[in-house]
């Protein structure tokens, strides 16, 4: 009889991770409690996802995951783990490690929940100890949500600079387009500016940003425009400061990636 439970325990949880890799079996039991989250494709800032609304009838952690095959990877997370209490919480914020580093690659994540069952406060799922196991919904099926997240980016074709740049910004945030003038040897001068204009969230098309004191460039330089949020005190430029690059994703260094481009004057 022990064999007969034990053995639709383990067919149980391979239906529910169908979706994961054959290395990647989940060994532990999942916990059913009513549970819901409501997140959507996004464009995020300074890789942090923004979850709309999660709702659990015990305390809970809420964890990202990677994508692999088309379901998450588990039970490896790219997120901190974000503590919600029971009951509804709006407008979570989870921010992104740097093991978040396929984002460029492969942009789907999962939204997973789990119960916090071990010791409280602390997220302690790894796939195999039997604690913080992923939560259920009542009527069967583990809590999560597949979403796509985009990078802010710069349209910018090659120009002539007389004066301005010409470029178009689709922003995550209000922030900053600024423009980097370029060394000799075309790498960019990241300590000051030539020019700057404030952006929207959203799309900001055409925006002209005039270079400081009617600067002219050159043909055949390369300029790299850059964008950086604005936070408080808003519509003043703070950087070195609060107004820091925006970024997305991490290289393999683990180094957030920032929102910058490049183009050549003609």
């Amino acid at each position: 009889m022990k064999f007969i439970i034990r053995a639709v325990i383990a067919i149980s949880l391979i239906a529910m991770f169908t979706a994961c890799s054959d290395d990647e079996k989940v060994t532990e039991p999942t916990i059913t409690e009513a549970g819901s989250i409501t997140v959507q494709d996004q464009m995020i800032s300074q890789n942090i996802l923004i979850v709309k609304s999660i709702t659990v009838e015990k305390d809970a952690w809420v964890v990202i995951h990677a994508d692999k095959n088309g379901g998450p990877d588990v039970p490896e997370i790219i997120s901190q783990p974000v503590f919600v209490k029971a009951g509804t919480s709006n407008d979570i914020m989870v921010p992104l490690t740097s093991n978040a580093q396929m984002l460029g690659t492969n942009n789907q994540l999962w939204v997973m929940l789990h119960t916090d069952d071990g010791q409280l406060g602390s997220y302690e799922f790894d796939g195999s100890n039997g604690l913080d196991a992923p939560l259920e919904y009542t009527t069967g099926g583990i809590i999560l949500k597949a979403i796509t997240v985009t990078p802010t980016t710069i349209t910018v074709s090659a120009q002539s600079v007389t004066n301005s740049v010409t470029l178009s910004v689709n922003a995550a945030t209000d922030g900053w387009i600024v423009i980097h003038n370029s060394n000799s040897d075309g790498s960019i001068i990241t300590q000051s500016i030539i020019g700057k204009a404030a952006v929207k969230a959203g799309l900001n098309q055409n925006i002209v940003v005039q270079l400081d004191n009617n600067i002219t460039i050159g043909s055949g330089k390369k300029i790299y425009p850059m964008v950086h949020i604005d936070n408080e005190p808003k519509g003043v430029y703070n950087f070195p400061g609060v107004d820091a690059p925006e970024v997305f994703g991490f290289d393999e260094f683990g180094i957030p990636k920032v929102i910058v481009t490049s183009f050549n004057t003609i």
